[in-house]
């Protein structure tokens, strides 16, 4: 398969998702949101130009991992695994502790006005907000980190716990601060290795993409209904 037939379905959602992100850019002016929301835009944004510009200027052989395949029905099972096996882990974490969940999952209807949206409107508006910004920017954003580490040092091990490091200590610092903090790490730790696999296995983005942004929507309807 070609490079550009395989990029077809990456390129439509992050055009989609462009128009998205202009729609929360304008829902979320003026209130608490409005900043989280300007720095998942410009995160997703860096990274596209990232992986632009290393696929342009370093190709794709030899990479770390191949994310550009199309979406395909037979990977359903595995992303629904990643999904299960990261709502376990989390939910074991969280047991016992006043935490909503091992993984930060920002809720954009906390911070509009009741009279704005109906209640079936703002769960789809969160619902949103977590698929095609916030999942996809943190994916996004792991991913070039990841195959710029590789091509640096070669060392594979160093270019996926790294970023997927990062990534944990900081979500589960935003999710909850506490003497169990470690047990959020480790289980977003274990949640990005997860996703990561997912990737791997998939070759597409766009997979773990959409895991990540299933479990967000659980934690987001577990939290509305």
């Amino acid at each position: 398969m070609s490079s550009r037939s395989a990029s077809r379905d990456l390129l439509i959602f992050n055009v989609a998702a462009g128009m998205a992100a202009i729609h929360f850019m304008l829902s979320t002016s003026g209130t608490p949101l409005e900043r989280v929301t300007w720095a998942y835009i410009i995160m997703w944004l860096i990274s596209l130009i990232l992986l632009a510009w290393m696929r342009m200027y370093g190709g794709e052989r030899g990479d770390l991992v191949d994310y550009d395949e199309n979406l395909k029905r037979r990977h359903l099972s595995l992303v629904f695994g990643a999904v299960a096996a990261i709502s376990i882990l989390c939910n074991l974490a969280v047991s016992g502790v006043s935490a909503a969940g091992a993984i930060y999952v920002p809720q954009p209807s906390l911070w509009t006005m009741p009279q704005t949206l109906s209640r079936v409107s703002a769960i789809a508006n969160d619902l949103l907000y977590n698929f095609v910004l916030v999942a996809n920017a943190e994916e996004n954003m792991k991913l070039a980190a990841m195959l710029a580490i590789y091509r640096k040092t070669r060392n594979r091990w160093l270019s996926i716990l790294l970023p997927v490091g990062f990534w944990a200590v900081l979500h589960a610092y935003q999710a909850y601060t506490g003497p169990y903090l470690w047990i959020m790490v480790l289980a977003a730790f274990a949640s990005g290795l997860i996703l990561f696999k997912l990737l791997e296995e998939t070759r597409s983005l766009e997979n773990a993409i959409i895991a990540h942004g299933v479990y967000n929507s659980i934690v987001v309807l577990a939290r509305l209904l």
